[in-house]
Order: structure tokens, then sequence, then C-alpha cells
């Protein structure tokens, strides 16, 4: 209807708000006071308004009088005179003709439009079913679901307080878990303030993670946010108050101890900590640096979640000092760790590690030895020859020198770059012999026929210098355009270089240092390339973590030199003999810490080579510590681990129409409310383009403001698939929004279905109720039974009504039937929708 100002009023929605009156008329909203509330609301949606009509003889309540009576005219001051010769204002008095709103309008035929209906049936079965059973809050996210993930969430999520060690091997998602906890307690209220501490390399991808796949915005506590606020508010202003969802790298943690004081101060609701590992406190010591910038956020005894791959990197008494941070109450400092480990007493639950022989089905590895030719190997020798620096003033500036170059030579890295000005006689002679370096030419035969093939690499080198060396030659050699991650970039700078490496139209190539060994994910290369390898077995296994990851679907290759003698085919047969090229370490870590300071000794003594027998020593140890580590610590981490056998069941708990019900109830409710929306072209793609323009009925949506537009899909691969792409999904903006308008708007709310129940005819009276997820559908016959035949047939999708003939809508039969019914209902409790259901043919 037309407004016009001092209409009294309602809101049929907010009820509680009492009688309003209009106070102005715009073109697209009106503005309405309250008294009752003392609030004065511009309502975009005129149609949650209802009328009322407060003339002579109108009965009301007296509100602070409980007595009801019949209006006798206009009072003084705005009030109204009553027939007790009372005056109240507006403020104090209830129509009694709004009592039962829905039941008034039903009964004298104020009818929605069968659409509308239709389109709140639909809402309520998808607000019922993307619950899940209990899946809901992990299922908005752009990730494919793995069952072990949801069972690690599921777990984590139950306890109260959170606080969870999660150490899956790498590459299983353990930050997808960490956000699928995330989303759930954020979702259920149980944390609004978050704080996640990473390492700065990882900082921006967290971001990014949590945005593109999470629909979940967070602020990057860097020095240069960090002074943007004090300079905006203050040196003393708690940055963790302004930004209440942040990410802070480690680092910066670290380096402003004050910022451990203000997040403690601004109370954390959630901590994350990712490469938990970091946090080391030895025996007898108050922890390095790292750990005392994280342990009072985390002594705050709220939610924890620690992130590591290798909680045994250190030794057992590490991995006992992160579950002191979850549990310090179960884990005293006097405690005797091992011991306990080795009593087989069971660990709080506070733990979880899935490894892939959990999950079973995961493509294999495939390492690539390539044979160094003997002669190229021979001029390198000669030079280690050269510059083990007999001349050098004493034997400790020889070993030193000698284990520099027996890296720099058995590893693989450039000589040029590695060696110093002093040594200038030998420097024509070194890059000699990179330029005749065989890994160079033989990457410069086979990177161009790789991009043809539309594959994408990534080769690892342990040396930044070697970095710029091999990608400026190859891009002379092969004119490919190349990517490069390395510390000597910003977190942006390198964010934008996989992300061009990431294009199909982008690089074929990306060069990386260490830095991007670290929860990175790369598993959309085809192949690693390991231009130098490590001593380390532990570092060689987070170079392959980066492609060896879940939801790979093809085998992961690595390509790895070796020479024909010397430390460096000793080190290429330790880690096939470890078997790094064909399965993941699986927490032998520590053990493996050995292997290194083993070869630096051969090094050092000028000896550059391993005998049979060492290399069998060294391999029969890490052998043996595997098998102990299973049968100790492992024992605690996977206690209740995932079984493969029940992952179908979890999966199945998801509804398989729950992406084109989702498709169909915003579709609907974008055309409805006026919304431009472009659908898809093809059967292929569910990819829609939809614009909040001028056209539309409403300004705005909650969360979504006029003139947005967004471009996305509801098919869950292919959002996966596209990271351009929105998915409209659980905790999508434009999704929210259409929904939390819908249950704000008395669209649909009330009208008449037609239905054939057998051979049965008559009127009956249908009340949706929600509480919670879930919805309840009472059905009632003309008798006032309940139905609750009828009401299976009307829960099934899609709802199946003709439209009933307006003739008989509204006759004095009908309103006497639907009172009579309306009567039955339990006065306890407000119905969302009231349907008339005329049954017959």
């Amino acid at each position: 209807m037309d407004w016009k100002i001092g209409d009294l009023l309602t809101h049929r929605l907010n009820p509680d708000l009492g009688v309003g009156r209009v106070r102005a008329c715009e073109a697209r909203a009106v503005v309405v006071e309250f008294p009752r509330e003392n609030a004065r609301l511009r309502i975009a949606d005129p149609s949650v308004l209802a009328a009322v009509d407060l003339g002579p003889g109108r009965r009301v309540r007296v509100v602070s009088r409980g007595v009801e009576v019949a209006v006798a005219g206009p009072g003084g001051d705005g009030r109204l005179r009553l027939a007790d010769g009372s005056e109240e204002p507006l403020s104090n008095l209830w129509p009694l003709a709004l009592e039962g709103l829905l039941l008034e309008r039903l009964a004298r035929g104020e009818l929605d439009p069968l659409e509308d209906v239709a389109i709140r049936f639909d809402a309520l079965h998808l607000l019922e079913r993307r619950e899940a059973k209990g899946l809901g809050s992990f299922l908005g996210g752009r990730i494919r679901l793995f069952p072990h993930q949801l069972h690690v969430a599921l777990r984590a999520s139950a306890a109260e307080p959170v606080r969870w060690l999660l150490a899956d091997e790498v590459g299983l998602g353990k930050t997808i878990e960490a956000c699928l906890v995330l989303n759930r307690l954020h979702g259920t209220g149980r944390a609004e303030r978050v704080l996640i501490v990473a390492p700065a390399t990882l900082t921006v991808q967290w971001l990014g993670e949590l945005w593109r796949k999470h629909h979940q915005v967070f602020t990057l506590l860097d020095d240069e946010r960090l002074d943007d606020v004090a300079k905006d508010f203050g040196r003393d202003w708690n940055p963790f108050d302004l930004h209440r969802r942040a990410v802070i790298a480690l680092e910066t943690l670290v380096a402003r101890p004050k910022l451990t004081q203000q997040a403690v101060a601004a109370g954390i609701d959630l901590l994350v900590v990712d490469e938990a590992q970091r946090l080391r406190r030895p025996k007898g010591h108050p922890g390095e640096a790292a750990w005392r910038a994280v342990a009072p956020i985390a002594g705050l005894g709220r939610h924890v979640l620690l992130l590591s791959a290798t909680p045994l990197e250190d030794d057992a008494f590490g991995f006992f000092r992160l579950l002191q941070l979850l549990r310090p109450e179960e884990f005293p400092e006097d405690m005797d760790f091992e011991a306990r480990l080795a009593s087989g007493e069971a660990l709080p639950p506070c733990t979880s590690q899935t490894r892939r022989v959990d999950i079973g089905g995961l493509p294999p590895r495939r390492g690539v030895p390539i044979a160094i030719p003997p002669a190229a190997w021979a001029e390198r020798r000669a030079l280690e020859r050269a510059l083990r620096a007999e001349d050098a003033p004493n034997a400790l500036v020889r070993r030193r020198k000698a284990e520099r170059v027996e890296r720099a030579l058995c590893s693989g890295a450039a000589l040029l770059p590695r060696l110093g000005r002093e040594e200038g006689a030998l420097r024509a002679q070194a890059a000699a012999a990179d330029e005749r370096d065989p890994r160079l030419q033989w990457l410069a035969e086979q990177l161009p026929e790789w991009k043809a093939a539309g594959e994408k690499t990534l080769v690892f080198v342990a040396h930044d210098e070697t970095l710029e060396w091999l990608r400026t030659a190859l891009g002379h050699r092969t004119g490919l355009a190349t990517a490069a991650f390395h510390e000597g970039l910003t977190p942006q700078r390198r964010d934008i270089e996989v992300a061009r490496f990431r294009e199909a139209a982008g690089p074929s190539v990306l060069f990386s240092t260490e830095c991007g060994g670290e929860g990175r994910n790369f598993e959309f290369c085809r192949r690693l390339v390991l231009f130098d390898l490590p001593w380390s077995p532990s570092v060689v296994e987070q170079r392959v973590g980066r492609l060896d990851r879940i939801g790979r679907r093809v085998d992961v290759e690595i390509v790895y030199f070796v020479p024909p003698a010397g430390l460096g085919a000793a080190v290429a047969g330790i880690h096939e003999a470890l078997g790094v090229f064909r399965e993941p370490l699986a927490g032998i870590e520590p053990q493996m810490a050995d292997v290194e300071p083993a070869l630096a000794r051969l090094a050092e003594a000028g000896d550059a080579t391993l005998s049979a027998g060492q290399l069998a020593t060294l391999v029969a140890s890490a052998q043996e510590a595997r098998s102990r580590i299973r049968e100790a610590a492992f024992q605690q981490l996977h206690r209740e681990r995932y079984d493969a056998a029940a992952g179908p069941a979890l999966l199945a708990r998801v509804p398989a129409d729950l992406g084109s019900l989702h498709e169909e109830v915003v579709t609907a409710l974008c055309e409805r409310l006026g919304l431009n929306v472009e659908e898809p072209a093809g059967p292929e793609s569910a990819k829609h383009a939809i614009e909040l323009g001028a056209e539309a009925l409403v300004d705005s949506l909650p969360g979504v403001p006029g003139g947005a537009s967004f471009l996305g899909t509801f098919d869950r691969e292919e959002a996966v698939h596209e990271e351009g792409l929105d998915f409209f999904a659980t905790g999508h903006p434009l999704v929210e929004g259409l929904l939390a308008h819908l249950e704000d708007s008395p669209m649909g709310r009330v009208g008449a279905l037609r239905l054939a129940m057998g051979a049965e005819r008559g009127l009956g009276l249908v009340a949706l109720y929600k509480e919670g997820p879930a919805f309840e559908l009472l059905a009632l016959d003309g008798q006032g039974r309940a139905r609750a035949d009828w009401a299976a047939t009307l829960r099934r999708r899609p709802l199946r009504s003709r439209r009933v003939d307006p003739d008989v809508v509204g006759t004095p039969e009908w309103e006497a039937a639907l009172r009579k019914l309306g009567a039955r209902l339990d006065p306890r409790r407000s119905p969302v929708a009231l349907l008339a259901l005329i049954v017959g043919p």
C-alpha cells in the first residue's frame, strides 16, 4: 500500500516493536517511529509493515494494565481516548486484531503467490538439509570433501575448549582441518577473536586460503599495518581490539614482545599456530623466543590449534612441550614423558595424525634418477681439489671450507656463486664448469618439451644465488618465462609469483629455495626437480610434500641427479635406501638428524665417500627408529585414528543434491527480488553472474551492499578447479544475505495449496514451525486431527500444488473453517507460515 505520514502500522515480523507511526516517506523507504522501543527505523521493504486500524470501536489491549477495551476516539498529544475514559499513548496499546496475524491474513484470504510459498518451502528444506547431520559448518568451503579431514574436524571441535594438535603427514590437509574447526567455532559463537600465527612465508597464503576457500575475512598484522594502527589511534592502542580476526607472522610476534601482552589483554578466543614445531623449550630453559611469544596467549585457556607435520622433529620431549601448551594441567613440569609413553597409558584426547597408509588410494611417488656423466663429474672433482685450500691459515678454516665446497659439489649447488672474491683465480674455471653443468643442459632440453605438454614443473635449489644463476642461464637457453620463490621477495611478491605460475597460461616452471618447502601447495605441478640434493632427508621430504598432497590424481614424479661416485652418490643412495622417493618419512625425523652430521664429518675429513657398511648402519638406524616411534608416541597420535572403511558413511551424510538445492533457492530468490541473474549457457557449467543492481526491489541485503556483483558456481568441483569463481554455498555473503532477508520477510508466509490425497475431500490447515536448522510441518484435517500422512506428502520436494480457485478463498465458510482449525494450534508456538490446504482433485 502507499503509506502516508501519520499512518499507524506494526512490523509483521517484529511485532514486539509495538504500534508505529509513519514519520517520513522516501522514494524507496518509509521512516517509522515505534514509541514502545523508542526506535526510529528506516524500512526499505514496506511489505513487512501491516496497517493498524485504531478507529472508534476497535478493541485494544492496554499493556500496562492488562485490560482489553475499545477505542473511543483521538485524545490529546497523540494519545487515544478509550471507552473506559482513560487516554493512553500508542506505546501502551496493542491492537487485538493483530493477535495471530498470519491466521487473520489467511482467514481473510490475503494470500501470497504460490511461487513465494514454494520458495519458502525450498528454503526451509535447504536450511535443514545443509546441516548434514552435524557436518553443516564444514561444507561451505571451496574444498574437496575428504572424510579423514571431516573426521578430525569433528573430533577436535567436539571438545570444549578445543585444544588440539593437528599432526597429519605433509600434504594431507592440516590447514583445511584448522579452517573447518575455525568455521564451526565461529559459526556457533564460540570464537569471535581469532589470531593465526604462522611463519612469515605463509601469512599471505593463510589470508588467501581463508578468503578464497572459506569466505573468512582476516587482516594481516604486518609492520606496516601495526604502524598504521599506532599512527591513527596512538602507540598504546591494542591492535587486536581493532582487528579481531588477524594473521600475524611468528617473526613479528617475536620481534615485538608487547604484541603478546596485547593479545593476552584482548582475550583471544582461538589461537592457531602453524608449523608449531618451531616452538621449542629445551629442558631447564624458559623457552626460545618463539615459545615465549606464543605460550602466554595459549595460556589464556581458550581454544588452541597447533599444526605440525613433524611434532617429533626435535624428539619426544619436543612433542611433550607441544602437549604442555595444550594441556598444562595434564603434563606437569616434573613428568617423565618418555616413561609415560613407554607405559602405554593413554594421553588426553588432544592429538590426531592421519597418514597416507590410513587413507589409501593416493598416487605413488616415482623417483626419476638422472646420472651425471663421469667426465662432467671429474671436472667438478678437480675443482673441488683446487678449492680445498690446503694453504688456509689453520686446520679449522680448512675443515670449514672443505665442508662448504663439498656441500656445493655433491649436493649440486652452482660453483661460481659459492666462491668468495678472494678465490678470483678459480672463478673463470668455476664459471666454465657451471656453463657445462650437465644438469643445466638436461633441463634446457626437457623444459620446452614439458611446456609443450602443458605441464608445470617445480625446481628446488638450496641457495638463492644458485636460483638466480639457474633461472638466468635457462632463460637464455630456452627463452621460457619462469617464476621464482625465495627469501629475497616480499610475502606479497611471492604470492604473485605463485599465482602467475598457477595460471594455465603462466610460466611453466618455478624455481624455489627452501622457503617454498614449508606449507605451500603445488599439487597442480606435474613434477618436482631436485636440482641439488640436500643431505637431510627431512628437507627432501618437505620439498616432496609440496606436490605429494591429498587430492592429487597423478603420480608424484621426483627428478634428482646422481653423481657416478663420491659423497654425492652416497647422499642419493641414502635417500633411495630410506625410501624417501617412494613414501613419506612418517615421523623418523629425529633419527634422520644423525645423517647430516655424519656426512659433514666425512666432508671435513676429505674422505668424500661413504662405505657400504656406513650406509647400512645409517639406514638400519633409521628403519629401527621408524618402528620404535610407531610403537610409542605414534600410538598416541593415532588413537581413534581415521578408519578408511568409515569414510563412505561419513560422506553419505552430505545430501547429494545440496548444490542443486542451493542453486534453486538462490536463483529463485534473486529473480523474485529483481536481482540480475545470468545463467550458464551450457549444461557443463553451473556458473552464474548475479548483480544487485538498480532494478532490484531491495536496496541491499544483509551483508551485501547495493551494486554488489558476483560470478560464481554452485558446483563444488568447478569452484575448486577455478579459484577465480565464487562458491555459492553455506557462508557465502550472497547466499546468507538472501536467506536472512527471507527470514525477515513476509514473503510466502500465508498461502493456499491444492493437493490430491486419495479419495479425501475437504479444507485443512498447515502450520510450519522452525526451531534451529530443522523445520516441522503440522497438517490438520477438517476435523482438527493431525495428519502425519499429509505432512509427509507435503514435505516431499518439489512442492506439487495446483492453483486454488480464487472463488473459494475468503468466503464466510473459508473464514469460519480456518479460524476453527487455527484455534487448535498450540498458542505457545509461533508458526513461520500458515497455509490452507484444499484436499481434492
